[in-house]
């Protein structure tokens, strides 16, 4: 079965909301510049700790990778793939529309998986941008590490995209929104089961 990850968690509400309906791992965005910026750490460690011992927490990050915060599990950014970074990592891989899938991806040698994400070069994730969902799908058959799809996913083409790019796992955010930043429940729940179904 695929793994859900809900990205971009900014209350203890959405966090219990994804873990209820079955999510996998939440994320908790780290970046400055995104509209999910969760700049209370004592909030961002109070719904790790909170969210219950089966669903894995994810620190998000830009490009600068910080150390792995108290009471998360993994990091998740834009590693460069010559820097030392110790485990575990989820190494964020942006495509663009005219990359080939002969490209061989810039792998961080520390990343324990990929989240492969569409190119967008005003912000670093989240962006609702659709990668070509046949490129992804070479990109994951070629891949030594598990890939989880991201990328302007969203309760009604979830499923299909699975079908069609076979990733470990797919990554949400602005795809179970209403507004930038604001998770919609029914949007949330709907997702997981069609991810799921």
């Amino acid at each position: 079965m695929v793994r859900v990850k809900i990205c971009g968690i900014t209350t203890l509400e959405v966090a219990e909301w994804a873990s209820e309906y079955g999510a996998d791992a939440i994320g908790m965005v780290f970046e400055p510049t995104s509209s999910r910026f969760l700049a209370d750490t004592g909030l961002a460690q109070e719904i790790s700790r909170q969210v219950g011992p089966f669903v894995t927490t994810v620190a998000v990050f830009g490009p600068i990778l910080e150390p792995l915060p108290k009471g998360f599990d993994l990091v998740q950014g834009l590693a460069d793939p010559a820097s030392r970074y110790q485990k575990p990592l989820l190494q964020t891989v942006r495509l663009g529309s005219d990359q080939a899938p002969s490209t061989p991806l810039s792998v961080h040698q520390d990343a324990v998986a990929i989240i492969l994400d569409a190119f967008d070069a005003n912000v670093y994730g989240g962006s609702g941008k659709s990668i070509d969902w046949a490129l992804a799908a070479e990109f994951v058959q070629g891949s030594k590490l598990p890939v989880i799809l991201a990328g302007g996913l969203n309760p009604d083409n979830v499923w299909e995209a699975i079908e069609r790019v076979h990733p470990y796992g797919v990554d949400v955010s602005s795809g179970v929104e209403s507004a930038p930043g604001r998770k919609d429940k029914s949007k949330v729940k709907d997702f997981i089961l069609a991810a799921k179904s």
